[in-house]
């Protein structure tokens, strides 16, 4: 696995990249992957970024602070613009499906979620998806946390529009439409257009086409 994950280092430098990685049983999966512009930062141990050798990133961040982390980009992903995946804390992962295409976006996992996104989806520009707020909201009385981090699950063949968000503990149906500028806070069913802050559905029985037909 050293040899691997050096051999890896090597090539993401000749394409402008930096990488840096601290701890013990990391393991970058990078293939053939083209991967131009981009930033890997780990902190921890037994953390896994994985990339299908045919995926195309431009300008992609990743940021693993914590143990047993993991981020898994499938068949054909493609970031065109940039993006960010952050993942703190222990036993959090971050899932692509095939042939989802990025112009920017920012995936963030906390501890003991998962992020997982189905094949085919397409996310326009500054869109985000996080299973945690960050920061603590506490029981004034008690001093427990309240808002737990909880793992959100977009389906297949989803669109997310422009500087939408999805919050933590969501779940997007297969084939459904994020309006540009929603806030999904609840789930969203399948076949349906939701948006508005917060997101609630507008139309179902639709799906999608990449093309304009």
């Amino acid at each position: 696995m050293r040899r691997r994950a050096w051999n890896a280092r090597e090539g993401l430098r000749r394409l402008g990249s930096k990488v840096s990685v601290q701890g013990e049983a990391n393991v970058l999966d990078l293939g053939k992957a083209r991967l131009h512009g981009a930033q890997i930062e780990i902190r921890g141990n037994r953390n896994l970024i994985r990339v299908h050798p045919t995926c195309k990133l431009v300008n992609v961040s990743f940021r693993l602070i914590g143990d047993d982390l993991r981020v898994e980009l499938g068949e054909r992903v493609e970031f065109s613009r940039w993006g960010h995946f952050l993942l703190m804390g222990q036993d959090a992962e971050i899932r692509l499906g095939e042939h989802t295409t990025v112009e920017s976006a920012r995936f963030i996992a906390h501890s003991g979620t998962v992020l997982a996104v189905g094949p085919d989806c397409m996310f326009a520009y500054d869109v985000e998806v996080r299973t945690s707020d960050e920061h603590s909201i506490l029981d004034a009385t008690s001093r427990e946390r309240i808002n737990l981090d909880k793992s959100v699950r977009i389906g297949d063949h989803v669109w997310l529009g422009a500087r939408s968000v999805v919050l933590k503990g969501v779940q997007v149906g297969d084939n459904s439409i994020i309006a540009t500028g929603s806030i999904v806070s609840r789930d969203v069913g399948s076949g349906v257009v939701a948006g508005g802050i917060p997101a609630r559905e507008i139309r179902d029985g639709v799906t999608w086409d990449r093309r304009r037909l």
